[in-house]
């Protein structure tokens, strides 16, 4: 019966496949666009639950992984009513446990006797957030099947979630086993089946995809009542399960966590009209997600800059904002460049759902973006390919793009997409779905696998508005940040330094990509330094209106 239930699901995700393939190349009629209040209310997707008055901050140190992972289940069951519980993980959490202090909240680093926060002192306080008093127990935290499925049982009965390393700790406070997983082979028949025995209670707009040694999320899918999972995508049958769950989903889910092949997983994802928030080590969520620090709007000057016809422009663009967890764990190179005080207006891609998960990072953010600015991250709402698309997914997921967009201020939109060839037409027409909103001016466009570069500075328009695709990419080819040196950074600067002056064509005009896990903002400012005076760097919000005002509205390419 096993045999006969997966061959059906190997030929149902090889329709949906097919059938999505077939669909994507054509764009469809593009509806008229949402109102304002309708944006607006889509932007709020997540259960808002009060933020305590006490915190209680977890000291990671001197606990084990396990016993982590028992008390950040006890932090999402908790944070259904009150949000009360912050694991201190390090990283950027000084910023965020500054930012709670001065919003009025009492932070308790110890108990009433002075003792760290663990297992043995939390369950007693919050025994009441625990259901029935009772516990699931699973094997560790270094397995996917055996901590996600506890988690994902504790979503479901409210029962914390404890490894069997940590179960004579909640035996001896008393708590009873509801559930026990520990003899269990969880593969992927075994997940199939639980969810599809369960899978009405989880949310239907939502997916964690979480391996077991990610330490974040989880306490939020706990909190929310998302379902948790982990797919290899070279495991092509176990995949067909997990494009189940997809298909389940409502159009433009969100898909928290990362993967194991980025292109394999975001494709597939998109095929069902998803994105993708890379956030498997975002922490703390089911509590920051609590604070209101009220609107923090990154937008910036969308006017065409006073433009010399001798001059060349450019936009360096860092890429990458859709990474929420590099967002919230410091956003080092943008805070490293601010701090230079650099009179450079470099642009920032940034993930406007940040707004629904961190408010203090998008806060942080805001407060010392100084002379620069900020786009989306790819693609819009997350990360996603809209190649893969079909029209109804498109309209569904360029919604949701435009209410994240109002919702933070954000005029222009980042697009990550493959190598576009026979599908170039199509894509240049699912363009409309994003200009036909007013708040979105336009776009960039970073054409992979060529670090971002394969459109060449192409510009595409689209209900006269400009999507203009990376003209050169500061990526060096090792992917090694220790081989970039100033002789490569000198040479980049010098094939820039030689692109023309002509303000009315995109010849005059490039994006310059710069990838933040190789080029770092020492190397930026170097080669900033090596650009000669007839190159002078705007926003990409200055180039968008730029190209809006002085270039032909047609689809054209750079010589």
């Amino acid at each position: 019966m096993n045999i006969l239930k997966t061959a059906l699901a190997l030929l149902l995700s090889l329709f949906m496949f097919i059938s999505n393939e077939i669909t994507s190349y054509f764009p469809g009629v593009v509806p008229e666009p949402k109102s304002e209040t309708e944006l607006l209310k889509m932007a709020d997707l997540f259960e808002s639950y009060p933020l305590a008055d006490e915190i209680v901050v977890v000291s990671t140190s001197g606990i084990s992984k396990d016993e982590r992972a028992a008390i950040q289940c006890l932090q999402g069951l908790v944070a259904r009513t009150e949000a009360s519980i912050f694991i201190n993980y390090g990283q950027d959490a000084e910023t965020e446990l500054t930012d709670l202090k001065k919003s009025g909240c009492t932070l308790l680093y110890t108990d009433e006797n002075g003792n760290n926060w663990t297992l043995s002192n939390l369950i007693p306080r919050y025994a009441s957030h625990i259901k029935d008093y009772s516990y699931v127990l699973f094997t560790d935290a270094d397995t996917h099947g055996q901590i996600n499925t506890a988690f994902n049982t504790a979503s479901l009965y409210g029962w914390l979630a404890v490894p069997s390393s940590s179960e004579n700790i909640v035996i001896g406070l008393g708590m009873k086993k509801a559930e026990d997983y520990t003899d269990d082979e969880i593969n992927f028949v075994f997940e199939r089946e639980f969810y599809e025995k369960h899978k009405d209670f989880f949310r239907k707009d939502a997916l964690v995809h979480l391996y077991s040694y990610a330490s974040g999320l989880r306490d939020f899918a706990v909190q929310q009542k998302i379902f948790i999972t982990y797919v290899e995508d070279e495991d092509i049958i176990a995949r067909s399960f997990r494009d189940k769950i997809f298909s389940d989903l409502e159009p433009a889910s969100i898909i928290l966590g990362w993967c194991q092949y980025e292109v394999k997983f975001t494709e597939s994802v998109s095929s069902f009209g998803h994105y993708v928030i890379p956030s498997d080590h975002s922490f703390n969520m089911s509590l920051l997600n609590c604070c209101d620090y009220g609107k923090q709007n990154l937008g910036s000057n969308t006017e065409s800059p006073k433009l010399d016809q001798t001059k060349h422009y450019i936009a360096i663009v860092y890429s990458d904002g859709d990474n929420a967890q590099w967002i919230s764990n410091g956003y080092r190179e943008f805070h490293t460049w601010q701090s230079y005080g650099i009179d450079i207006p470099v642009t920032w891609t940034f993930a406007p759902m940040m707004n629904e998960f961190s408010p203090s990072a998008l806060k942080k953010a805001k407060e010392n973006v100084g002379n620069g600015s900020f786009i989306t991250g790819p693609s819009g709402a997350g990360y996603a390919r809209i190649t893969k698309m079909s029209a109804k997914e498109l309209e569904s997921f360029s919604d949701l793009t435009a209410a994240a967009m109002l919702k933070t201020g954000l005029t222009t939109i980042t697009l990550l997409d493959e190598p576009l060839g026979a599908r170039e037409n199509s894509f240049s027409k699912k363009l409309d779905y994003f200009s036909r909103y007013d708040n979105i001016n336009g776009g960039i466009i970073q054409i992979d696998p060529e670090r971002y570069a394969g459109g060449q500075g192409k510009v595409y328009f689209s209900n006269e508005k400009p999507f203009v695709s990376v003209k050169h990419s500061l990526w060096h080819p090792s992917g090694n940040e220790n081989e970039v040196t100033q002789e490569w950074l000198y040479e980049q600067a010098q094939i820039v330094n030689n692109y023309p002056a002509d303000i009315n064509s995109i010849n005059g005009y490039s994006v310059i990509n710069v990838h933040p896990w190789t080029v770092g903002p020492d190397d930026l400012r170097y080669f900033v330094s090596c650009l000669d005076s007839n190159v002078v760097v705007i926003s990409a919000n200055e180039l968008i209106a730029a190209v809006t005002e002085n270039v032909p509205h047609n689809n054209a390419s750079p010589n």
